[in-house]
């Protein structure tokens, strides 16, 4: 295997396959990129097993096609620091991979080596070919957009009973829908399919595959984000970037349930004039207590909160409301992260009473529930 590239082209497509490097791997191929060298470009492999990366670049002179497995993390390091303009990856026989950039050397131990490119990497595990059409077609900017609505809302520890670690995709007839929950708030947004081969479909994803496609899918070609669903797995591809994620296997939620259907308390507000006063009134409220009480009267919102032995704060805004009056308390950091991933600029805030589930709307189609908190006083 020997191929000349472009420096930055191999840096970016090293970028694309690096979230799926296992950082301590129980393997060590599994620390490993698979890079291989076809006549007219170069494909780069990563799988930990959770989640496995393709990428193509086509800006290559491929001299000898091959393959290589060459160590991830040393490779990914290496590169960044290199200076001229090309890199020419040479395996030299044996189990050593020369990187030649200018007047720099570097030498790298294969894992695994191969010339016959229908041969794959015993070791390495295989990841899978997107052949035929795909199951689901998105708008690109619409899928990236569902998983910056959704993805905050996860859970960051593992529920034995409901998979909140995960987000939920979902499929009803000709609308996609994707949530993200930890059991006290949750997150959920709908967007129209570009087409689709089967009316009804349920995965949960684990989030590293959405964060890795909402990190690079902006920067590849194409308007469309074509969806696989191949078993355990789930396959997105955009321009040259393929990206896999495994299907968690436990339960997700009713989100329908969750949902409040309608409240008889309507608020609208501006979006950064009540994250400013949230930003405020957090300043006072600790770890263990973050708490901010939200008092609504008509065309006014006053955020307050008390930090004991520190002070109190309260700071008002206007807003859209008639009615009696309602007061209820949430954590401060789960409404600023709603707030964050908002899609419009004035929000609506709907409550039944301070008890129940407060449901935002941050967007077309983008609802955020948010469980209130029992404090007393």
């Amino acid at each position: 295997m020997k191929f000349l590239i472009d420096r930055l082209a191999f840096r970016d497509a090293l970028q694309r396959v690096e979230m799926a490097i296992d950082r301590k791997p129980t393997r060590p191929v599994l620390g490993g990129v698979l890079i291989e060298a076809h006549n007219d470009s170069v494909v780069l492999m990563a799988s930990d097993l959770d989640i496995a990366v393709r990428y193509r670049v086509q800006q290559v002179q491929v001299d000898q096609p091959g393959w290589a497995v060459i160590p991830g993390r040393e490779l990914v390091d290496i590169v960044k620091d290199l200076e001229a303009e090309t890199v020419t990856v040479n395996l030299k026989g044996g189990d050593q991979c020369e990187l030649m950039a200018g007047e720099d050397v570097c030498d790298l131990v294969t894992m695994e080596t191969g010339m016959d490119l229908s041969n794959t990497p015993e070791a390495f595990p295989a990841v899978p070919m997107l052949e035929g059409g795909p199951d689901l077609t998105v708008a690109k900017n619409d899928f990236l957009m569902m998983v910056g609505a959704t993805r905050f809302a996860t859970s960051r520890v593992q529920d034995n009973r409901f998979a909140t670690e995960g987000v939920l995709l979902e499929l009803r007839d000709d609308t996609v829908t994707l949530v993200g929950t930890d059991g006290r708030r949750l997150a959920c947004i709908h967007r129209p399919a570009i087409s689709h081969k089967a009316d009804r479909h349920r995965s949960v994803l684990l989030p590293k595959v959405l964060d890795q496609i909402l990190r690079y899918g902006q920067d590849e070609d194409g308007e469309e984000m074509a969806i696989h669903f191949l078993g355990n797995l789930v396959g997105f591809r955009v321009g040259n970037l393929e990206s896999f994620g495994r299907v968690l296997d436990r339960e997700y939620p009713n989100y329908d349930n969750v949902i409040p259907k309608d409240g008889k308390h309507s608020v609208r507000a501006h979006r950064e004039s009540l994250a400013k006063k949230l930003r405020l009134a957090s300043h006072l409220t600790t770890d263990a207590a973050a708490v901010v009480r939200l008092e609504v009267s008509p065309d006014r919102m006053e955020v307050r909160s008390e930090h004991e032995g520190r002070g109190r704060a309260s700071a008002a805004l206007e807003v859209d409301y008639v009615g009696d009056g309602l007061s209820a308390a949430f954590n401060p950091a789960f409404l600023l992260d709603g707030l964050k991933a908002s899609h419009t600029d004035q929000i609506e805030l709907q409550m039944e009473d301070g008890n129940r589930p407060a449901k935002f709307t941050l967007g077309d189609g983008f609802h955020y529930v948010v469980m209130p908190l029992s404090t007393t006083g």
